[in-house]
């Protein structure tokens, strides 16, 4: 494994929390100095993104332009509108190794690596295609995660099933239906004898928080109030088993990096594309599709973060990996 420790990194983000944090998973695996620097395009030049040009206050020659030498060794980006930003420090560095995280939507990004999903259509000799996505949770975050876990979920008898909840995305909707099912599974189908802890989402629909609760009022459960700290990494530490819904790839590639059962629950209606990688999913061991006789044990991780970190290095130093 070649060494990146010491090099100078850049995350390019337009300050979304969901592709921020892809990006620092990459660059804290990889090791070095990490620099966010944000992107913020205003009209008219928002409209022309990931195409570009630039704002004039932004180019490179710019003090204060967020791609402003002294250049970095590697630049991490994602969110569309860092894509001419990416595309413009790879004209202006040539040395600096760029890499895109998600489909850019233009085939002329210049970027030395591009990730996608499985269920992104993007490939080519460029591009690294993964089931899962980077993620932040690693052994050492887990068992950090573990020791710092809030007492109510200690307090829960083993074993712990985590339920992760997500909700009502941009096509479609949970659905009533959804939550009775789940709820029901709750209930009646999930041994007697485990506990469970559960964190909605900002997108979890009041129907299905209720559900939830109601069908959980015969067991010992947690349910985190949304005040505070999401314990959602000490969740998935502590789980012997884990019930995810299927709307969001970001909570499968987290829930997938631990190595526990996995098992994924299908709402009413959740985006399209996904199917695909949860086909692709259930293939692996102890990984299942709900309803199914819940069992606890371990499974191998399924660790991405690493497959695009080890690309990376191969980039910078191609003669040593």
């Amino acid at each position: 494994m070649a060494a990146t420790t010491g090099r100078k990194i850049w995350i390019l983000s337009d300050g979304k929390p969901g592709d921020e944090n892809q990006c620092l998973s990459v660059a804290e695996r990889l090791g070095g100095s990490i620099e966010i620097r944000h992107v913020a395009p205003k009209a008219p030049w928002v409209w022309l993104m990931p195409y570009g040009p630039l704002p004039p206050a932004d180019r490179p020659q710019r003090p204060r332009s967020p791609i402003h030498g002294p250049f970095p060794d590697i630049a991490i980006a994602s969110g569309r509108r860092t894509v001419a930003y990416l595309h413009k420090l790879k004209q202006v560095s040539p040395k600096t190794v760029t890499i895109f995280l998600k489909d850019p939507r233009t085939t002329k990004l210049n970027a030395d690596l591009v990730w996608v999903p499985f269920h992104d259509k993007r490939r080519d000799d460029r591009t690294i295609v993964t089931l899962t996505g980077p993620t932040r949770l690693n052994p050492g975050r887990l068992a950090e995660a573990r020791n710092r876990a809030p007492q109510a979920l200690l307090h829960l008898p083993a074993p712990r099933v985590a339920l992760i909840l997500g909700g009502d995305t941009a096509q479609g909707k949970f659905g009533t239906q959804a939550s009775r099912r789940l709820a029901h599974y709750l209930a009646h189908d999930l041994p007697p004898h485990v506990s469970v802890m559960v964190t909605p989402s900002r997108r979890t629909p009041g129907h299905l928080k209720t559900a939830v609760r109601k069908a959980l009022q015969a067991r010992p459960s947690w349910i985190w109030d949304e005040q505070g700290d999401n314990p959602y990494f000490a969740m998935l530490a502590l789980a012997d088993a884990i019930i995810v819904t299927a709307d969001s790839h970001s909570m499968l590639s987290d829930v997938l990096s631990t190595e526990v059962p996995v098992y994924i629950f299908e709402p009413d209606a959740y985006p399209k594309k996904l199917k695909s990688t949860i086909n692709q999913l259930i293939q692996q061991p102890c990984v299942q599709l709900l309803p199914a006789p819940l069992e606890t044990g371990t499974r191998p991780a399924i660790d991405s973060t690493e497959l695009i970190a080890e690309e990376i290095r191969h980039l910078l130093n191609p003669t040593q990996t």
